[in-house]
């Protein structure tokens, strides 16, 4: 069993087979830190899609309004820039050997499905906001996860 980065899904089912691998790596001389979490998963790509579809949409709806810049790529970094800000990322200059921190934009590939969700909802109402009105699927994850919100 290789542990990737991101972790493993811990459950009844694969707990001891976990187990033995750590104490197989225990009794190696290796030490771990170990963190328990709430198992979430990744935002899914049915979100993804419907995510640039949105952007898509809203693209050409900033267009006809006169905002002739507004491409789906600019208004998925403008989106990004609104509602889930920036993080502090660290790079290594290969030459001089110096640590650069910058900020960059959050990416959506590292949000958790329902951090996933929470930003399209930012978005989704900015939108209302506008006039804009985003196309939502009925069999969707994301009106599955609305319909949810209110029961």
């Amino acid at each position: 069993m290789i542990f990737p980065p991101e972790g493993i899904r811990l459950s009844s089912e694969n707990f001891h087979a976990v187990g033995d691998v750590i104490r197989q790596s225990l009794n190696g001389g290796q030490s771990f830190r170990i963190r328990l979490e709430p198992w979430q998963e990744k935002r899914s790509l049915s979100q993804n899609n419907m995510f640039h579809g949105w952007m898509r949409q809203l693209s050409q709806y900033l267009i006809d309004h006169g905002r002739p810049y507004c491409s789906p790529e600019w208004c998925k970094e403008a989106m990004k820039s609104t509602f889930l800000g920036f993080e502090e990322t660290e790079y290594i200059d290969v030459k001089s050997g110096a640590r650069i921190v910058r900020e960059r934009l959050k990416r959506t590939s590292t949000l958790k499905s329902g951090e996933m969700y929470m930003f399209m909802t930012q978005v989704h109402g900015w939108c209302l906001g506008i006039g804009c009105l985003l196309k939502i699927s009925e069999n969707s994850e994301y009106f599955q996860n609305m319909r949810k919100q209110v029961q």
